[in-house]
């Protein structure tokens, strides 16, 4: 069962009775839906199915995705009339696009050298990869037009994320609630490191296979299961290890082939440096005490410095997940995944890397470009292979923008 069981004629029967906007349980709700797909209709996915239907028929239906609303689905809209373009062209086109062409919009004269150029960068793929116009941000209140900013319309439908797929795991950790998730930072903002962690990870929180064949380049075990995949996640209860709102961007659970549990967890860095501020604790403290600890007994006092101070509490994290009493996880890991370009990220690393035990395989990093290349070689479909390659275009291949003024 699934959207292909989804009658197409039934479909355009009821949107065409719906209003110009309407959600997907609007139409799996609708009484002739139900009675069409009286077997269907009891499937615990069975909205998921009218969701999906949805989008792969939306050119024949005349409608398309604006928004999603965590109790009733996503939010489609029916093709708009001359004059309701019209009226949005004046709300969200600005002054500066002329002639069909949309141009970098403001850029910001404080960023470092790679802000800048990643700014410009995501500023190039808006007007000239996704062709829309530029927002207001980097906040949900700020009036202030950057470059890298989508407009409402264009954040709340899902144009930050490289694929529908990617967006309904975003839809779906939005509704989680929780963590360090910013709504409008994560639909809006392209420069951020948080829709870069949902492009790069987002398809393998639904897919096992997917995430088994991705994360066996990535990790020295052969794995036979991956478990679970979240972004922004921490353990839980957090008294019970750090005790404060450390997470990983992103989190996976596997099998190896010997049985044991592990853990991967990860750091991405776009462009934006490590927290700025030191924070320290007994609570960190206290798995430092352990013999099998990964740092060095005279690193007691250098690891809280501020150029790694969220790196080692990122670290901690995954120290703790393993040595925490009951554990059932054989080793947990810290993947920091950075941007090849950002020296600053990796001279942090290295200096952080220093207060380690040589023997200490609970850290290592790789950049964007070491990833997509372990990746392109083993995916197995064309629409795998173009989500890598457009993941290139919008964060590694900066010198499609270079030129661009």
């Amino acid at each position: 069962m699934g959207s292909k069981d989804i009658s197409f004629n039934a479909l355009e029967m009821v949107v065409s009775d719906l209003g110009s906007e309407f959600f997907t349980k609007d139409v799996s709700e609708d009484l002739r839906m139900t009675k069409h797909h009286f077997d269907l209709a009891v499937h615990s996915h069975y909205h998921a199915f009218v969701g999906k239907a949805l989008s792969e028929y939306q050119g024949e239906l005349g409608i398309r995705k604006i928004g999603y609303h965590h109790k009733r689905g996503s939010i489609w809209k029916k093709s708009m009339s001359e004059d309701e373009t019209k009226q949005i062209d004046q709300a969200v086109i600005l002054p500066t696009i002329s002639a069909g062409q949309f141009d970098l919009g403001p850029q910001y004269s404080q960023d470092n050298l790679l802000a800048h150029r990643m700014r410009k960068h995501q500023s190039w793929y808006r007007a000239n990869v996704l062709c829309l116009p530029y927002g207001t941000g980097p906040g949900p209140n700020d009036t202030n037009f950057y470059g890298n900013m989508l407009t409402r319309v264009d954040g709340q439908a899902g144009r930050n994320f490289l694929s529908p797929e990617i967006f309904e795991v975003v839809h779906d950790r939005i509704a989680q609630g929780g963590g360090a998730v910013e709504k409008y930072r994560l639909l809006h903002n392209m420069l951020s490191s948080q829709p870069m962690c949902f492009n790069l990870f987002g398809l393998l929180v639904n897919d096992n296979d997917l995430a088994k064949t991705l994360l066996e380049m990535l990790v020295p075990e052969k794995i036979t299961k991956v478990t679970r995949v979240d972004i922004e996640w921490s353990p839980i209860p957090s008294s019970d290890y750090l005790n404060d709102r450390t997470a990983f961007d992103a989190f996976i659970e596997y099998l190896t082939e010997d049985g044991q549990l592990n853990g991967l967890g990860i750091e991405t860095k776009l462009s934006e440096p490590f927290s700025q501020k030191e924070y320290d604790r007994p609570d960190y403290r206290r798995w430092m005490q352990d013999p099998d600890a990964p740092w060095l007994p005279e690193s007691e006092n250098k690891v809280q410095a501020i150029g790694h101070n969220q790196l080692w509490r990122e670290h901690l994290l995954a120290v703790a997940m393993h040595t925490l009493p009951g554990s059932t996880f054989n080793k947990v890991r810290l993947m920091l995944v950075y941007h090849p370009d950002d020296i600053e990220c990796k001279r942090n690393y290295s200096n952080y890397k220093k207060l380690l035990k040589d023997e200490d395989d609970t850290l290592f990093s790789l950049s964007l470009d070491d990833i997509v290349g372990r990746w392109l070689p083993v995916v197995k479909t064309d629409k795998q292979r173009n989500w890598l390659e457009l993941f290139k275009k919008r964060y590694i291949d900066l010198e499609l923008s270079e030129s661009f003024n």
